[in-house]
């Protein structure tokens, strides 16, 4: 394990069914890096973040934390360590805004205490006004867009003060504006350099925009690991995803454009 590495996957694969979901994978995830993973629908991109947050078990290999088995680590202890927003949440929440990002002080309220303390309320409020929603603080969840609650559930993990935040499909079902928003976000969070960021999207433009380096799954195998000018590139995302693509660049920035058929 490299000394930059906080997480590391030792050829780790899942199977379901019979059926192998992840073929064995080795992936180091460096400290302070934003990865990208991408790829098709079923080419395990969610199996892979939740074998590498502990919740499931690998059938074969090894996820490690800072080199020690996460298996040996209590839930609580992962929870410290590294916080996780799925992809797919209840679709009525009648919960303050406030009372959602407090959730995320869980690990650290002991079994005693009934009400949050100083602290909870002090690390919720700063991650609210970090994601731009302190002034939503006492709305009800039900009553946000998808762009809203987005950013709240992404508060609520930084709320959790880990040291790796890790994101399945953040932008998914949001309409343009909320997508941009949520980009914007992600990159400041990058640009801070204090987190670790994993995520897995298909918007190969906020791949482009946000990732230090790429992973690229096809059928529950690695195809490339790399630089996102190295692996966004057409011939190997044709190989990823089975249609064609173009690269713009313009004013520093990089385009991919998927090219439609006549």
């Amino acid at each position: 394990m490299s000394a930059e590495a906080l997480l590391q996957a030792d050829a780790v694969s899942w199977v379901a069914g019979g059926k192998t979901i992840l073929q064995p994978l080795d992936l180091e995830v460096r400290a302070r890096e934003c990865l990208a993973i991408i790829g098709p629908n079923g080419a395990g991109k969610t199996t892979l973040l939740r074998l590498l947050t502990g919740l499931l078990e690998p059938a074969h290999g090894e996820v490690r934390w800072d080199g020690r088995p996460l298996r040996e680590l209590r839930r609580v202890d992962v929870a410290r360590r590294m916080a996780y927003v799925p992809q797919v949440r209840p679709a009525r929440v009648p919960l303050t805004v406030l009372e959602i990002v407090l959730l995320g002080r869980f690990p650290f309220q002991s079994r005693w205490r009934l009400a949050p303390a100083a602290s909870d309320l002090e690390a919720a409020h700063a991650a609210l006004e970090r994601v731009g929603l302190e002034a939503l603080s006492e709305r009800v969840m039900d009553s946000l867009s998808g762009g809203e609650r987005q950013g709240v559930y992404i508060a609520a993990a930084l709320a959790q003060e880990a040291a790796v935040l890790v994101l399945d499909e953040p932008t998914t079902h949001l309409d343009p504006r909320h997508q941009v928003e949520i980009a914007g976000l992600l990159a400041a969070l990058r640009a801070a350099g204090e987190l670790t960021i994993v995520f897995t999207s298909h918007d190969l433009d906020l791949t482009s925009a946000v990732a230090d380096r790429v992973l690229a799954l096809r059928e529950g195998e690695s195809i490339a690991l790399d630089d996102p000018r190295v692996v966004l590139q057409p011939e190997t995302l044709h190989d990823i995803f089975g249609a064609s693509f173009e690269i713009l660049e313009r004013a520093g920035r990089r385009r991919v454009l998927l090219e439609m058929e006549p």
